[in-house]
């Protein structure tokens, strides 16, 4: 990235938290809503009016400020990149969470330079909770720092994992539970509540069964601005299937764990 580039990133940061402002507004205004419309995509996975609605409009406002960034999303078609620029968007990762009237949802917003991830923003209305990261620096939970734990045995490490059907459909339970039990405990979070654990240093490992770029493009900033390691299990950028987090300490280990 040249460093003209690299000096807007806190203008683009500041984009993309008032998209997360919109997309934080139009969930919570419908989170827990009695009336709530609830489909199934092709992969049985659950979609609301409210994921399409806030990628449209998130869409609709990156157009009018940056009409050449393209734009990947979950729930519509991709638009290509007129230069450098591409947003990768999340409208709710997690809408399980959100159709149940759990607080383990997120909005995640990303922007990519030449597919590096240079800003990110997730965003947890429902717990009051914005974390956001630039290249370079550092990452924060709502305006403090953070940064890992210094855990550096599994023994003393805190796993954090998506669930357990997720696993067992990737028929990886026995691989999840085989390190967990190498582990002083393990909890099933979500998506982003793992990841953004290990951000934070209340989790030292996360694992993620399968997924998109769009589920990892914001948490992997997140989590490598707060000193972590953020790869899929062959140890290679994720963008997709498997997603693996950790203090940096215990990576190596866990990508041997799971590979063996």
């Amino acid at each position: 990235m040249t460093s003209n580039a690299a000096g807007d990133l806190d203008e683009l940061l500041e984009l993309a938290q008032r998209l997360a402002d919109k997309a934080d507004e139009m969930a919570m205004a419908r989170f827990r809503a009695h009336d709530l419309i609830v489909e199934r995509k092709p992969d049985l996975s659950p979609v609301t009016e409210v994921d399409r609605n806030i990628e449209t409009e998130l869409r609709r406002l990156i157009a009018a400020e940056r009409p050449g960034d393209g734009v990947v999303g979950e729930e519509f078609d991709d638009t290509p990149p007129d230069g450098h620029w591409r947003w990768v968007i999340d409208p709710i990762d997690g809408t399980k969470s959100f159709v149940r009237g759990n607080e383990l949802w997120a909005c995640l917003i990303s922007l990519q330079y030449d597919h590096e991830n240079v800003v990110a923003v997730a965003s947890m209305p429902a717990l009051g909770h914005r974390y956001h990261a630039t290249r370079g620096g550092g990452a924060h939970l709502n305006g403090e720092r953070l940064a890992v734990s210094t855990v550096d045995t599994m023994e003393a490490a805190m796993l954090a994992h998506t669930s357990l059907s997720g696993f067992t459909w990737c028929q990886l339970d026995e691989e999840l539970i085989s390190l967990a039990r190498r582990c002083w405990d393990a909890r099933g979070f979500g998506n982003s509540m793992s990841h953004l654990a290990v951000a934070r240093g209340t989790a030292d490992i996360a694992w993620t069964s399968r997924a998109q770029e769009w589920d990892f493009a914001a948490l992997s900033l997140i989590v490598e601005e707060a000193g972590g390691r953020f790869t899929d299990p062959q140890g290679k950028p994720p963008l997709g299937g498997g997603g693996i987090s950790s203090n940096g300490h215990l990576h190596d280990a866990v990508l041997e764990h799971v590979r063996g």
